[in-house]
């Protein structure tokens, strides 16, 4: 099933615009983040692929390898655990590499518009489908990736599949492409080879060639266009490289008119400042921008270290971080329910974690990107489906004070903060005098991050005597039917909330 290009008319590409991008940041900087991302608040996202099928998580086209001379500290714990797993079950690397995975995945029981709509009902606002991870393997009929997903395992386009049902249920659509740069630091690990045991010297299925394919399953693929060439840790990416890899970011983007492009890469792909830059730094990034500026109208490309002069030109993505103050500009940040791909036995952040984390995410001016893992069938697990169920009834209760809203004069007060300027995500021990603080307007939306146990909620921003004085007019307790009492003192608005609350997790008072 492949998706045509589609036309002005219905949201996608329509050829050169009237804005005239250069490939300069100069130019560039005359982009706006859209409207519509700054409302939405909360969009969700789909880690799915080859790698889902091991069922061990992220990371495992890479580890399933194991540790070899370019392998990091923080990943060896990791790469023990997972290529310890693929030779149990799968073999050796040198005969069942990640190319082979990318046969077993095949995405049966894959229903997007089943499960838009429970992403829907769950509260997200906008969609990101994986394009391309890490592992090089394109999940839409790619031009110029012939390892994509109509050739091999599911034979269906599953980007396309995706677009087409978030678009069907009124959601903006996003792709996010982590092959490129990753993919040159990663699958190196596919030309090692064991340095002790049996099969010591053995080289790993990355320097095997489409000669090798004859009388195989995957006669007439080259692994070289999955793998790349051969080649030792720490060498730079080829001219051939990065250009594919923007051929395909290109064909992606043309083919489908996402309005949000997600790169993980710090900068540009190959780029000074790119987890992976050519040499010398390559411009192409700057083209693509410009070219995709011109092409998508209201879109917006997310990367994660940015000037402050560059923050509308592109859209800082903070990876399992939080900001520890209101940001000046729109920004996103990105977590999983659990880890990135589906992993047995992982555990997950509750429904109530999540709230918290949308809530002080959005007090700071920012969004939240939810990747929700799914099963290797393309379905989602109980447990996964009880968080979205929860998210869902607390944003059904409170959304109101989230979405289309904007950050008050202050993101919130209390002892529980994220500490410094960025720090790793963390659940946090919210206290009863934890309030977080989004507006609507001349409404302004406190919500307690813990429940007081007096019964009184005592609110230091919004007291007479203040630095922010407002005189409150009403205050109503989201999802509740009764009324509630309030006085505002020069030190505090003291409400006196009824007994028990009305939803299990973060509370919201609309202060008009």
């Amino acid at each position: 099933m492949t998706s045509p290009t589609r036309s002005s008319d219905d949201g996608g590409p329509s050829g050169e615009g009237a804005s005239g991008y250069r490939p300069d940041w100069g130019s560039l900087r005359r982009h706006r983040i859209p409207e519509w991302f700054r409302d939405a608040k909360l969009g969700i996202w789909s880690h799915w692929g080859p790698q889902s099928v091991a069922m061990s998580g992220d990371w495992y086209a890479r580890h399933l390898y194991g540790p070899f001379e370019g392998t990091e500290g923080f990943e060896q714990k990791r790469s023990r655990r997972q290529t310890a797993l693929h030779r149990e079950r799968y073999g050796h690397p040198s005969q069942f590499g990640h190319k082979d995975l990318c046969r077993l995945w095949r995405a049966e029981k894959f229903d997007p518009e089943a499960l838009m709509d429970r992403f829907r009902r769950a509260g997200a606002r906008y969609f990101v489908s994986m394009a391309a991870h890490c592992d090089n393997f394109d999940l839409w009929d790619s031009a110029h990736q012939p390892w994509n997903a109509v050739n091999i395992g599911p034979r269906t386009d599953i980007v396309a599949r995706w677009a087409a049902a978030a678009r069907s249920a009124g959601l903006p659509f996003g792709v996010s492409m982590h092959a490129g740069s990753w993919t040159w630091r990663w699958l190196d690990a596919a030309f090692a080879a064991d340095t002790e045991g049996p099969l010591a010297g053995v080289p790993y299925d990355g320097h095997l060639t489409a000669d090798d394919g004859a009388g195989t399953w995957w006669e007439g693929l080259d692994p070289r266009e999955l793998y790349g060439r051969p080649r030792r840790h720490g060498e730079p990416p080829d001219a051939d490289f990065v250009d594919n890899f923007y051929a395909r970011l290109r064909d992606v983007v043309d083919r489908y008119g996402p309005q949000l492009v997600y790169l993980d890469d710090a900068r540009m792909p190959f780029d000074d400042g790119s987890v992976c830059p050519a040499s010398p730094p390559s411009p192409r990034g700057l083209e693509f921008l410009a070219h995709y500026y011109d092409t998508v109208p209201e879109s917006a490309v997310s990367i994660k270290t940015i000037p402050a002069e560059d923050r509308q030109a592109v859209l800082l993505d903070v990876e399992r971080g939080q900001l520890g103050d209101t940001d000046p500009e729109p920004w996103q940040y990105d977590t999983s329910v659990g880890d990135w791909y589906y992993r047995t036995g992982e555990p997950y952040k509750t429904a109530g974690e999540i709230v918290h984390l949308l809530v002080d995410t959005v007090s700071k001016n920012g969004c939240l990107l939810l990747n929700v893992p799914q099963l290797p069938d393309g379905t989602l697990d109980d447990e996964t489906a009880a968080v979205l169920d929860g998210l869902g009834a607390w944003l059904s209760a409170c959304g109101e004070a989230i979405y289309g809203t904007r950050p008050w004069t202050v993101h919130g007060e209390g002892p529980t903060r994220v500490e410094g300027a960025k720090a790793r995500e963390a659940t946090l021990a919210y206290t009863a005098r934890d309030i977080r603080f989004t507006r609507d307007g001349e409404t302004v939306y406190a919500f307690l991050m813990a429940w007081p146990e007096d019964g009184r909620a005592v609110i230091r921003s919004l007291g007479g005597g203040g630095p922010l004085p407002l005189r409150p007019r009403g205050v109503e307790l989201l999802g509740s039917t009764a009324p509630v009492r309030w006085e505002q003192r020069e030190d505090a608005l003291v409400v006196h909330l009824p007994k028990t609350p009305p939803t299990p997790y973060a509370q919201v008072l609309r202060v008009t």
